[in-house]
């Protein structure tokens, strides 16, 4: 076997009890934000990520990251941590024998269903002291896309008055929506192996569980990924109902997640043009932020 990149094989050197197993296979998967390997240690399978530098720029702490995986691991919704290594944030977790639903798959009422009573059990666990607040997320990572230099779209105000009216509407409302969510319920970070598991804990944290649902409703990056027969079934899976306020603020949070995404496009740009991090071949961030900026204009010119 070829000879391991060597921050991989520091990880995997302090692995409690497997620092001496022999390793058998190492495959690159895919990840945007850190280097993920598929390792066989002894014919035992785990997932290591390699932390990159531009986590702290995307609000990520590794130390709270971690206590909301463990909860949710315990809870049989997340993959179980083998070692976590801090404050670097390099985590193995054990590997999922399953599949990625395909979009067919994801609109199928049975999976969909499934995955929303898999995010109820997530957001019933006790809280966590992670906390995660698009309208902060968005606000800081404007802050760091203006020191890093990127341009923003012409319209940038209108998107920011609507956010403001978006946070105004939560304030006022008086369900319980502050729960431990997951934050980035895009279609790579779910699995199937009978059960449906959860995957990448980085944003995880209180939150909003509107944010977790429309999450579900562009897991596809596209505004296409539901009907709004299955958008509207969801919500009534969840809620018991689908009232206009209930519509209003999940729509509200569906821009909030476009917002989030747009901008986590633009400050990674800014690093790569920075020079901080690397480019992603066959990703282009700015390419995502456009079109995510645009599918915002879409949002409210149907509103």
């Amino acid at each position: 076997m070829r000879e391991l990149p060597q921050e991989l094989a520091a990880v995997i050197r302090q692995i409690p009890n497997r620092s001496t197993a022999a390793v058998t296979q190492v495959e690159r998967l895919e990840g945007l934000t850190n280097q993920n390997y598929l390792v066989t240690l002894d014919g035992e399978r785990l997932v290591v990520r390699l932390s990159r530098e531009n986590a702290a720029a995307l609000g990520i702490n590794r130390e709270l990251e971690w206590e909301a995986l463990s909860a949710a691991a315990a809870a049989g919704i997340a993959p179980e941590v083998v070692h976590i290594i801090l404050p670097e944030g390099h985590l193995v977790t054990r590997y999922i024998h399953g599949h990625h639903w395909t979009l067919a798959e994801w609109r199928d009422p049975v999976n969909l269903r499934r995955l929303v009573e898999k995010v109820k059990q997530l957001h019933s666990l006790p809280p966590v002291r992670a906390t995660f607040s698009s309208f902060q997320r968005v606000e800081t990572s404007i802050e760091r896309a203006r020191t890093l230099g990127v341009l923003f779209p012409p319209d940038f105000d209108r998107f920011i008055q609507a956010m403001q009216a978006i946070r105004q509407d939560q304030q006022a409302d008086p369900y319980p929506w502050l729960r431990f969510c997951h934050n980035d319920l895009f279609c790579v970070n779910v699995m199937d192996d009978g059960q449906v598991r959860l995957l990448d804990w980085e944003f995880a944290g209180m939150g909003d569980c509107y944010f977790d649902l429309a999450t579900l409703a562009y897991a596809f990056d596209s505004a296409n990924t539901l009907s709004l027969e299955l958008q509207e079934s969801m919500l009534t899976w969840y809620f018991g109902e689908t009232t206009p306020h209930i519509w209003r603020r999940f729509r509200g949070m569906l821009f909030m997640l476009l917002f989030f995404t747009a901008m986590w496009g633009l400050v990674q740009e800014g690093m790569l043009q920075a020079g901080v991090i690397r480019a992603v071949a066959g990703f282009d961030f700015m390419e995502y932020a456009d079109a995510t900026f645009a599918a915002m204009r879409t949002a409210l010119s149907t509103e």
